[in-house]
């Protein structure tokens, strides 16, 4: 555990390899058969309780404590023997009923080995509305099952029911869909081995553009051979997206109508050379007389809390506050030997920390200048702009939209973003390790409440002006629709002048 308050998101849990169950028993044994006792799982999901419910901070935040109560119960009851793989589940819906996206786990190292050693669902996903689309085709050569088809039954299995399986095991803020969507799309191998079944083998039933009904039977793949693939059906789909990766790093700016449009891309709000960068980009806009300016934030998973707070002081030329306050639930967990908490900083949070009347402790500007009220860069830009967000947008950067959202700076565009608008629980945080079954529970300490008074969405993220929803037929003809409408509507605000 370190004092730095860094809220980089967490992928899901389930997340940790790209897939997870399906031939666990053809190509590890030894980890298919191993498991825990009934007293060993219980011991396990008691510690895991204990934690939450002493240091999560957030643990009531969007489930009550009754529901919490009847859910800890309810899943405890779960566990006689069991393999490593069912406690997971376990431990995964557990967790999920939290609707906390920085809460999640880590499994054994054992497990990790296998889990990339295992052959998966061959195809990559997007999920749009309700359908599940074929993104990427994976297998070696087959050309039956091409990018753009929707799918329909994976042996014999409906989409709706195999999802309905994997959603409740997904952590994600409040009752916000489109980062679970977004998860459980990019790791749907994944959830479908370790959810539905784990096999090698694959019978697809897909359905055309044109409603023609195929079907294919596909042999699963690992992870370094979909890496490696090299499949000619995925060629169009492939072409199409590379366009729209037009920047290569962290950070980018390019002017797509020099001088009056720019668009900056922030993958994360990371990296030492950041303050510097975002000075030097608003100090060009400013000389070049710049009047609208679109912002990226598509899969900007978050960072440094302060650095999200640094690029709404380019957007303002008042000052403004960031964090209404950060509160710790706990600063000295009496579960210490299972996690990697510093006691050395404890006697530091005691004396940057307050007493909070509603329990736990305040943290004070003197350990967090975020909750301090900011004032405005020396180079705001006071055009007009335009944010493009997902469900990928989350934490730090989820902040940041909520904030220039209530300063009304900007119209959004896109998806709702993944992360709350008042705030998460991230920043501090430790790991949990349970003796048993060896899995590693991250814990965040710190609850962050964003200074965004008066939104009704108390359980949703930023909701977008114009909501433009990532659809397989524009990626196959290589439109960007939420950048494409951002475009137009700078340019026409720029014609009416």
């Amino acid at each position: 555990m370190t004092v730095q308050f860094y809220s980089l998101t967490l992928a899901c849990a389930l997340l940790f390899g790209g897939d997870v169950f399906e031939s666990y028993a053809q190509t590890t044994p030894t980890v298919a058969a191993s498991g825990l006792s009934q007293a060993e799982a219980r011991q396990d999901f008691d510690l895991l309780r204990l934690a939450l419910e002493e240091a999560h901070p957030g643990l009531y935040r969007y489930s009550a404590k009754p529901v919490m109560d009847r859910m800890f119960d309810t899943e405890r009851m779960k566990l006689e023997s069991t393999t490593k793989l069912g406690f997971m589940t376990v431990i995964a819906e557990t967790l999920g009923a939290i609707r906390c996206g920085h809460t999640s786990f880590q499994p054994d190292d054992e497990t990790k080995a296998a889990v990339d050693a295992a052959l998966k669902f061959p195809l990559r996903t997007l999920i749009e509305g309700k359908k599940l689309m074929v993104l990427f085709n994976d297998t070696p050569d087959d050309k039956t099952i091409q990018p753009g088809m929707e799918i329909l039954e994976i042996n014999g299995r409906s989409v709706a029911d195999i999802i309905s399986k994997m959603w409740p095991t997904e952590s994600a803020d409040g009752d916000i869909e489109s980062g679970k969507r977004l998860h459980v799309q990019n790791g749907f191998a994944l959830y479908y081995w370790i959810l539905i079944e784990q096999t090698g083998q694959f019978k697809v039933k897909a359905k055309t553009s044109e409603g023609k009904i195929v079907t294919a039977t596909l042999a699963g793949v690992t992870q370094d051979d979909r890496k490696k693939n090299q499949n000619p059906v995925n060629a169009v789909i492939k072409e199409k997206i590379a366009k729209f990766n037009w920047s290569e790093g962290n950070q980018a700016l390019r002017f797509l109508k020099d001088p009056d449009i720019a668009e900056i891309r922030l993958r994360y709000f990371v990296g030492d050379e950041y303050p510097q960068w975002i000075e030097n980009t608003f100090k060009t806009l400013k000389e070049k007389g710049t009047k609208a300016l679109i912002i990226d934030l598509r899969g900007n998973g978050g960072g440094q809390d302060m650095y999200g707070a640094m690029f709404v002081s380019y957007l303002t030329d008042q000052p403004f506050r960031y964090f209404d306050r950060i509160n710790l639930k706990c600063i000295s967990p009496s579960f210490k030997d299972h996690c990697d908490w510093n006691v050395a900083e404890e006697s530091k949070l005691r004396e940057q920390t307050t007493p909070n009347p509603a329990g736990g402790y305040l943290v004070s500007a003197k350990m967090h200048p975020g909750v301090a009220e900011q004032a405005p860069s020396k180079f705001p830009f006071l055009g007009k702009v335009f944010i493009l967000t997902d469900g990928g947008t989350f934490s730090t950067a989820a902040d940041f939209c909520a904030v220039t959202h209530h300063l009304n700076r900007a119209i959004f565009i896109g998806e709702e973003t993944g992360g709350g608008y008042y705030g998460n629980n991230s920043g501090m945080q430790t790991m949990v390790l349970l003796p048993n079954s060896k899995l590693s529970i991250r814990l965040p300490m710190s609850s962050y409440w964003n200074a965004v008074p008066g939104y009704e969405g108390k359980r949703r993220g930023t909701i977008p002006n114009h909501i433009v929803e990532t659809r397989m037929a524009d990626l196959l003809l290589g439109l960007d629709a939420p950048l494409d409408m951002a475009r137009n509507l700078a340019a026409n605000g720029l014609s009416s002048k």
